[in-house]
Formats: structure tokens, C-alpha cells, sequence
């Protein structure tokens, strides 16, 4: 009865999302990228572990996003990745002002820098533009499960990338515990 209690407390508990009281956040994750362009790269799919990033907020539902994903787990038999693919990110989220809800949404523009494939000769690491969308789903003060998926395009002069599609799933921690707006079941008019 005590569990049920308390988790029915926790429910009923509306916390607030990374803001400007609660600037920081770390995340870490598992990508799965998509190649499309047989000509360049063929049709294939790479899984990397871990991708870490962090995000500043900035103001007004603005935040910054640093991230690097490496290609350091092999998921064999499951998944066999046909080359390495590590980058770095750089993007710019918004979120509608969402960052007080449980679930925050945003949308993300930015650039990569890519390390070159080793199924290329002579390949040599390039840039790609980011487009993307992602949710934040806030599940205490301090963890959120976290999920987003970008389309890097890879200009066409550049020959040893192609334009791509990453998606990415894992957890984000706030650093500094949010503040909680205590909205209880007892509070609320029905």
C-alpha cells in the first residue's frame, strides 16, 4: 500500500522540464543510421553505441546540443556494421516553450562533421546539415527517456558521404533536480 501510495504522489507531481532554472543536461544513447544512396555508400544500416551529448538551455525554449557518437559496441550476430561512423554534432532545439511539461517535443537544426568510411579509398571526414525531431519524456526530477531522429544531408560534391537518416534512443539527467509544481489528485477540481 505504502509503493502504491507513493507512486500515485509521483504521478500526480508535474515536474519541470530542462529550463531557465535548470540549464544542464546529460544524455547517452544508442543510434541506428540509415544509408540510402547505393551509388555512394549502398543500402545499409549502422548501429553506434554510445552517443553522448549534452544540453544548455538557452532562453525562450532555445537550447544548445553538443553531441559525439561512437562506433565502440558490435552487437554481434544482430547487428554487423559494414564500416565505423562516429561524428560530431553541433544543433540548435527548440521546443515550443514546452519545457514545463512532461513531454517536450522540439525540433533541431544543425551541422555534423563525420569520419570518413573506411569502405571508401581515399575518403576524408565531411560535413553534414541536421534536420530534426526529437521528445524529451521527463520521468522524475532528474531522468527522461529521450528520442530523436535527423536527416544529415551530405552535399553531392562530397564523395566519400551520403545523405543519411540517425535515430536515437536513450536516457538524458538533468544535473540540477527540476522544481516540482505539486499539482496533487487532492488539489485538482474535478
Amino acid at each position: 500500500m505504502k509503493k502504491f501510495l507513493i507512486l500515485i504522489l509521483l504521478i500526480s507531481f508535474a515536474t519541470n522540464a530542462q529550463n531557465n532554472d535548470n540549464k544542464w543536461v546529460v544524455g547517452v544513447s544508442g543510434s541506428l543510421v540509415r544509408f540510402s544512396n547505393i551509388n555512394r555508400v549502398k543500402d545499409w544500416h549502422n548501429f553506434q553505441a554510445p552517443k553522448i551529448n549534452i544540453v544548455r538551455y538557452l532562453f525562450s525554449g532555445l537550447s544548445a546540443d553538443a553531441g559525439i557518437t561512437i562506433n565502440a559496441l558490435d552487437i554481434h550476430p544482430f547487428v554487423t556494421n559494414n564500416f565505423g561512423y562516429n561524428s560530431f554534432d553541433g544543433n540548435l532545439r527548440y521546443d515550443f516553450n514546452l519545457s514545463n511539461n512532461h513531454l517536450v517535443p522540439y525540433l533541431t537544426v544543425g551541422a555534423s562533421i563525420l569520419s570518413p568510411p573506411s569502405t571508401i579509398q581515399n575518403s576524408k571526414s565531411s560535413g553534414v546539415l541536421n534536420i530534426g525531431v526529437g521528445g524529451t519524456f521527463w520521468v522524475s526530477s532528474h531522468w527522461g527517456l529521450n528520442s530523436q531522429i535527423s536527416y544529415k544531408h551530405s552535399p553531392e560534391k562530397v564523395l566519400s558521404m551520403t545523405a543519411h537518416k540517425q535515430l536515437t534512443v536513450g536516457v538524458v539527467y538533468s544535473l540540477k533536480p527540476r522544481e516540482r509544481v505539486i499539482k496533487s489528485f487532492w488539489n485538482r477540481r474535478w
